[in-house]
């Protein structure tokens, strides 16, 4: 029998941050793409907490969290949440920006990281090689007109760029409620929710040798291919970590290949170190 949902904003500096948490069982924290929020984690919510605590949340700027209007950081409001929570030690598991905050907050808080999951991961300061700022120049090219789109305020079919992009292998049904969540939160388009952010010094690509927790990096081969080439690079430079590239997933391997990905989430926070 599953528990009850709980639900609830944590203040944080200068905002709140809205979470839900389901099960009961080891702390599981979900953190979502950048352009997406909490609800991409649905196919994962309830069926997760049938073995762990599962914890997801809108980061800040997205969904029901508030929208920075000064210096903030994404890890200071993990921080805060896991706090609120009462939550010592946590399995993190991210996706895109949400694997760059999941990277940030471990190297600046290895004792509360148990395991970390990082599928299509961000990282700050991150060195592209020549080759891949050639591959990402392409990719802006190919991205060109959206920043038009932003300028006319035509921020629906703003988001719809982001939707073809990074979310190209995904059925019908998951493609939908991707839209629903890129349409809710195409504001961001407009207003940068990360001009305040304040990144930790050193960055995380820097401190990528120092983590310690077993981690599991994973990234879909129907990515955008510069995301791919970071995921190697973390996988290279984490220490022991486990690297799978998931066939037909793209940049949303959650919801794109929901069983495999589910499957190999769990295979991991349960085997032995």
């Amino acid at each position: 029998m599953l528990l009850a949902m709980d639900s609830g904003l944590v203040p944080v500096k200068g905002g709140t941050i809205y979470y839900e948490t389901q099960g009961q069982g080891p702390p599981l924290v979900l953190i979502h793409a950048g352009f997406l929020d909490r609800r991409m984690w649905d196919p994962q919510f309830i069926h997760f907490s049938k073995n762990y605590k599962v914890i997801r949340y809108d980061v800040r700027g997205f969904g029901k969290s508030s929208k920075a209007e000064d210096k903030y950081s994404d890890i200071e409001d993990l921080r805060s949440l896991l706090q609120h929570l009462k939550v010592d030690k946590a399995h993190i598991v991210g996706v895109s920006n949400g694997g760059r905050i999941a990277i940030d907050f471990t190297t600046n808080n290895p004792e509360k990281v148990d395991r970390l999951v990082l599928v299509g991961s961000g990282c700050s300061g991150y060195q592209n090689t020549p080759e891949e700022d050639k591959i990402w120049k392409e990719f802006e090219q190919q991205m060109a007109s959206q920043e038009d789109l932003v300028k006319q305020g035509k921020l629906a079919e703003a988001a719809m760029m982001d939707v073809e992009a990074w979310a190209s292998a995904q059925d019908p049904e998951s493609r939908k409620k991707i839209i629903t969540m890129a349409l809710d939160n195409s504001h961001v388009a407009a207003d940068n929710p990360w001009k305040f952010q304040v990144h930790p010094n050193p960055p995380g690509y820097q401190r990528l040798t120092e983590i310690r927790a077993p981690t599991f990096v994973m990234v879909g081969d129907r990515d955008v291919n510069g995301m791919q080439m970071i995921a190697e690079a973390i996988h290279k430079k984490v220490p022991g970590s486990k690297y799978k590239v998931v066939k037909g997933a793209d940049h949303i391997v959650n919801m794109s290949r929901t069983d495999e990905f589910n499957r190999e989430v769990l295979n991991f926070l349960q085997s032995t170190p």
